[in-house]
């Protein structure tokens, strides 16, 4: 496994207070409806605070995306001392659909924030901080496949790619009309999912 080498600092209540509720308003209401205003009042703190810890609004955003990654360091850490290649693919991807609407959320902020080419020193962490998972990801695929045939790096991280694009799939089309019509067994499909993906990191 990979040793951080990103500095990053821990959160103090009034920005964990405002990057939960910020991330439940924006699972309700279109972010873009939002003002820091709304986002003060739901925190319960004041402007002067708010302004002490946040440089705007998308420095909220980037709050919450790395917030989020920073949740999936002990995933890979503890999966990467005692899992494998299975309960990796089985385990990233129950994180990241198991509350598919707050991941709807997280990809319209990084949409938004790249298309700004943010700047911001949370967003450059973040995009550190998730390149860095994405090596440690590939590190214990390479490793636990190893037996199975030698994995050149690449062909590792497509199995990360599998996931974002499952976990991306699955946002876009639990927002179809048709997708309760056509998947009735929502949390069979999402057991589908999981017991799909872990059978490629199992023996074969």
């Amino acid at each position: 496994m990979l040793t951080s080498s990103i500095a990053i600092q821990p959160q103090s209540p009034a920005e964990t207070a405002l990057i939960s509720s910020a991330l439940n308003l924006f699972t309700i209401h279109n972010e873009n409806s939002i003002t820091v205003t709304q986002l003060i009042k739901a925190a319960g703190i004041s402007r002067s605070v708010f302004y002490k810890h946040f440089a705007n609004k998308d420095d909220v955003y980037a709050a919450i995306l790395l917030t989020d990654e920073l949740a999936v360091t002990p995933l890979l850490t503890n999966i990467g001392a005692s899992g494998g290649a299975a309960d990796l693919l089985e385990q990233y991807l129950k994180y990241r659909i198991q509350f598919v609407k707050k991941y709807r959320v997280l990809m319209r902020l990084e949409k938004h924030l790249q298309a700004t080419d943010c700047t911001l020193e949370r967003f450059v962490q973040w995009q550190l901080l998730r390149r860095q998972h994405v090596d440690e990801f590939a590190a214990i695929i390479e490793l636990d496949l190893a037996h199975l045939k030698p994995l050149e790096r690449d062909k590792a991280r497509f199995h990360y790619g599998l996931l974002w694009s499952l976990a991306s799939g699955m946002a876009h089309i639990t927002e179809s009309d048709l997708f309760p019509e056509l998947i009735r067994d929502r949390r069979g499909f999402i057991r589908f999912l999981l017991d799909s993906v872990r059978t490629l990191g199992g023996p074969k």
